[in-house]
């Protein structure tokens, strides 16, 4: 069987034990020993025939269907007029020809029409997630500990494909009131969470995300780090901070970045000044994880065993490699609250990998709904900003801010200001980006300013109504 190329040059985690007496082999308490027994499964499922992974999901989607349709509301209502057949196999095909697409506003409007009236007790407490995602929206959506147990255990995966958990984590990420506040942050002997459960592993430190960069980077430089994990636009920011400053961290093997949009600049700016790849994760907090990059390529891998992903055309049909898409999502394990066919907000491309694992690719996340534009004559469509500074290696970071109805305002972050042909060539693009010839000015800044969730806005409509 193949291995990950991030997994060949190091011993294997040692397995903890939680047993008076007992210290090799090791055996955790029962949920750590959960989590292994699936990461057991994991590691083989990863491999299986393309036909035999599909079958696998659609065993448990039919069961899904038969819970919703049986004790939720919502499905209950609409099972006769579906006309899906369960006495019969599911399949893509069917799921796609019967089952409408559930959107943001929907999950809104519905409330608890989406709850399940009975589910399994073995599932474990529930629990509320709110969140608005990546289009702003916020929704409430209600999960269990056996999706809990999930996102556990594919946590692990992901750091078993790509980290040695022996090693120092430095996490830098939003966190509650003003808790691991700078200059000290907080220490740990672990890495936290059920990783820590199942397997020995090193130190780690949370700093949290609103810490202004320079004293982010004064902070690691103390700490000392092999891995750091963050929001990309985060990470973004201490490099260029650390190139204009002339800053290393010499034991720094990876950047770990999640919750938000990966760009190739983000990447390109991690290898040329900080000196190390970028190991990105596509997740939500109401669906858990959805794809993790393969430990051999820049690929993401739709984690198969938790969600069922379709990348769908305008048309409904389904994308083909190259193609970019609506990204839907079915969870598998959420008999609480069952989202069927749920989208998300989020469009991808669809790839291929040559890793040996069967498991779909997405090339990458090209952009979220937030990006929305609404053109001066009405019509709305998505504008995507990936590639957007293929070769303008002088900026470092950028926003779009609409500034009025045909006014767009690009604010840089650059080593140099642009030439005059320069700006000319990117005014050029960016009209072509947005279907219409705005005005573009440009505006030379230090930083961008983060959300007030710690994130960086790709684009930003602060203009009056548009007509």
């Amino acid at each position: 069987m193949a291995t990950g190329a991030a997994m060949a040059d190091r011993r294997p985690p040692r397995v903890r034990s939680g047993l008076a007496g007992m210290t090799w082999p090791g055996l955790p308490p029962r949920p750590a020993s959960q989590a292994l027994a699936l990461l057991y499964q994991l590691e083989h499922s990863q491999w299986l025939a393309k036909a035999e992974l599909e079958r696998h999901q659609f065993r448990q989607i039919q069961l899904l269907l038969r819970h919703a349709f049986k004790s939720v509301p919502y499905y209950r209502a609409r099972h006769g007029a579906w006309g899906i057949d369960l006495d019969q196999a599911v399949t893509p095909e069917i799921l796609r020809r019967h089952i409408p697409i559930l959107t943001r506003p929907e999950i809104q409007q519905l409330g608890e029409e989406l709850l399940s009236e009975e589910f399994p007790k073995g599932h474990g407490k529930t629990g509320e997630v709110l969140t608005s995602g990546s289009t702003g929206r916020p929704i409430r959506v209600v999960k269990n500990e056996l999706t809990e147990t999930f996102w556990n255990a594919l946590t692990i995966r992901d750091h078993l494909w790509h980290r040695d958990p022996n090693l120092r984590l430095a996490s830098i990420r939003p966190l509650p009131g003003n808790r691991a506040p700078y200059p000290e942050g907080e220490f740990f002997n672990n890495w936290g969470g059920m990783l820590a459960q199942v397997f020995a592993n090193g130190p780690s430190a949370l700093l949290n995300i609103g810490t202004p960069i320079a004293d982010q980077v004064e902070w690691l430089q103390r700490f000392d780090p092999d891995y750091i994990l963050t929001y990309p636009g985060n990470i973004q920011a201490i490099a260029i901070h650390c190139e204009r400053h002339k800053i290393g961290f010499p034991k720094l093997k990876q950047v770990h970045t999640v919750s938000d949009l990966l760009r190739p600049e983000v990447r390109k700016i991690c290898r040329d000044v900080l000196n190390v790849p970028v190991i990105d994760v596509y997740s939500s907090a109401e669906v858990g994880y959805i794809a993790m990059q393969c430990p051999d390529s820049e690929n993401l891998h739709i984690q198969s065993e938790s969600v069922f992903v379709e990348v769908l055309k305008e048309d409904g049909g389904q994308c083909q490699p190259g193609e970019i898409g609506e990204v839907v999502i079915t969870p598998l394990h959420n008999l609480t609250m069952p989202l069927l066919r749920y989208s998300i907000g989020d469009f991808a491309e669809v790839g291929s990998c040559d890793c040996g694992r069967t498991l779909p690719v997405l090339r990458r996340i090209m952009g979220r709904t937030r990006s929305m534009v609404k053109l001066p004559g009405g019509d709305e469509f998505y504008a995507s900003f990936q590639d957007l500074l293929t070769g303008f290696d002088m900026i470092r970071q950028f926003q779009v801010v609409r500034r009025g109805p045909e006014a767009l305002e690009m604010k840089l972050v650059a080593v140099r200001q642009l030439s005059d042909a320069e700006a000319g060539q990117l005014t050029t693009i960016l009209q072509g980006r947005f279907r219409h010839p705005f005005s573009v000015t440009f505006s030379y800044v230090d930083e961008i300013p983060r959300s007030a969730g710690g994130k960086f806005e790709d684009y930003k409509d602060e203009s009056e109504a548009v007509t």
